[in-house]
């Protein structure tokens, strides 16, 4: 079946459009003014690590992270999200009888795919650069958990052409513009929000659930319009400050299934 989102689920006239769920909260300019240089000298440290594979540890994991694949602690979102993945009661997997199957998207080193793997799921990660699809394939072995991880590499949605997951997960770029450089394209798109959020109803199971972690950086009111507009009702479960901005972690289920 190619998609579990029948027409009728996603018909607007028959359901109305949800309302958007709030964006990140904004960080005052005195707190950005206070932590401005402690964030400037901790980039100068950290930044030189994106030019050379490096070790990374999180949770009590190791995930190693190659030139030009986003570093999931250096820029903080992709280990946000990886410790929730890894501790929220809310992936919990109430059915019995099968395995779970979780979609990342966007894998980039595998962080995400590799936690939901280790809460049982059997997960698939995509991502579009070569690079990335090969660290997360190195970091599955790493781990333990390549049986239970399969990458490809393609854009968003078409290499799972025709699949359902009952989970999916993504940390995609915030900021508009152009990239020029496969690192930029993991922080930098014209359109990827809206064309994830207009296809994630082909690949989400009628009772499933997305997690994605957007910041109060960039646009986080254009990926949650576009949901909203594709019939997904949000909710912002958690947000955390990181000195210069904050991030929030969201879920988002079909509008349909909250009637």
């Amino acid at each position: 079946m190619h998609a579990t989102a029948t027409s009728e689920t996603m018909d607007a006239s028959e359901f109305p459009m949800p309302p958007c769920a709030a964006a990140p909260p904004s960080v005052s300019k005195i707190v950005r003014a206070l932590c401005g240089p402690w964030m400037l000298y901790k980039r100068s440290i950290l930044r030189p690590r994106q030019s050379r594979a490096v070790f990374e540890r999180v949770l009590g994991r190791d995930f190693v992270v190659w030139p030009g694949v986003l570093n999931p602690v250096t820029f903080r979102a992709g280990r946000y999200l990886a410790e929730f993945i890894a501790r929220s009661p809310h992936l919990n997997f109430a059915q019995t009888g099968r395995r779970p199957t979780a979609l990342d998207l966007g894998t980039g080193c595998g962080i995400q795919a590799i936690f939901a793997a280790l809460r049982g799921y059997d997960a698939t990660a995509v991502d579009i650069e070569p690079g990335a699809v090969s660290c997360a394939r190195a970091n599955a072995i790493l781990n333990g958990v390549e049986h239970r991880v399969r990458v490809f590499q393609g854009d968003l949605f078409a290499p799972v052409n025709g699949q359902s997951f009952d989970l999916v997960v993504f940390n995609l770029p915030f900021f508009r513009g152009i990239a020029t450089t496969p690192l930029e394209r993991a922080w930098r798109s014209p359109d990827i929000l809206e064309r994830c959020a207009f296809g994630l109803p082909s690949v989400l199971k009628n009772d499933g659930r997305a997690y994605f972690v957007l910041s109060n950086h960039g646009d986080p009111a254009g990926l949650l319009s576009a949901l909203s507009r594709a019939g997904f009702s949000v909710e912002r479960v958690t947000w955390r400050h990181f000195g210069v901005e904050t991030m929030a972690i969201y879920s988002a289920r079909f509008a349909s299934r909250d009637v």
